[in-house]
């Protein structure tokens, strides 16, 4: 909850040492973020652009594998080659973004357009389920690779040429500690979606796979008949679900198996679909 002392307590905390730094950052002689960058409007906006493209990059870099090892059933390993049509398009899209920038020496349209691709790419990652296939969620993450790919290549070049050549290289680190900062807070708030919605679509998800109500009762997102069950983890999540119950009710719990396991894929993949409309409004 954001009104529990350890979670509310410490945005605030951070809220307060943020303060702290601009104080102390104003009046250091050599700042490690000289705040008069900030009076240049292309960099303040490059900065906040990347802050926020960070949150959609983020997500889904974090969220995926997740997915594809939960759902799909993918090892570690797996889960991460499953990401190279997003890295592909990544890398694609960045290194012909900075090629065009340099060539014609206009950016404004470009970066325009590849975040509403990579707002359009997230939006349709919204409507992931169980039954998705790979190669359609394939296309979804090139599709978001392309968008994200201009901010990492093509903001660089335009808070460079912005700068004082004295200050390339603080402008430069700028950029990247807000884009780092942008990801971390776009994975917290991603993370406190997915975790309240992965709570509230287990039962019923599971009553939609047929599994009945007072057996649905006793399980939550971290816990099934009383035992603690890890929903991320790898390998089989049916004979996880199987131990995790107490020996004297497993021949009732292991007919409907497939049915609890079904239902938990689906609301996996409903709570972890929500996740991308943080990526969608920093977009």
């Amino acid at each position: 909850q954001w009104t529990d002392p350890a979670v509310g307590g410490l945005v605030l905390a951070g809220l307060a040492l943020g303060a702290v730094f601009v104080l102390v950052e104003s009046r250091a002689k050599d700042p490690i973020v000289p705040l008069g960058l900030f009076r240049l409007r292309t960099f303040t906006i490059s900065v906040a652009a990347t802050f926020l493209a960070a949150f959609g990059f983020f997500n889904a870099i974090i969220f995926l594998p997740r997915w594809f090892q939960t759902v799909a059933g993918a090892s570690a390993t797996e889960s991460g080659y499953n990401l190279l049509p997003l890295l592909a398009g990544m890398i694609v899209a960045a290194i012909l973004s900075g090629q065009l920038v340099a060539r014609i020496g206009r950016y404004k349209l470009l970066m325009v357009g590849s975040l509403v691709l990579l707002a359009i790419s997230l939006f349709l990652m919204t409507s992931l389920r169980a039954s998705t296939d790979r190669p359609v969620l394939w296309l979804w993450m090139v599709l978001a690779g392309l968008g994200i790919g201009p901010s990492l290549a093509v903001f660089t070049l335009i808070v460079q040429n912005a700068v004082n050549p004295d200050r390339i290289g603080v402008a430069t680190s700028s950029l990247t500690f807000f884009q780092q900062i942008g990801g971390t807070v776009g994975l917290t708030i991603g993370g406190t979606l997915f975790a309240d919605r992965l709570t509230g679509e287990i039962p019923t998800q599971l009553i939609a796979a047929g599994v009945p109500k007072q057996m649905v009762d006793g399980f939550s997102a971290s816990g099934a008949g009383g035992g603690q069950l890890d929903l991320t983890g790898t390998g089989d999540l049916g004979a996880r679900i199987l131990a995790s119950v107490p020996e004297a009710i497993r021949p009732l719990v292991e007919p409907l198996i497939p049915n609890i396991v079904r239902g938990i894929h689906e609301a996996f993949s409903i709570a972890l679909a929500s996740t991308f409309w943080v990526g969608i409004a920093g977009a």
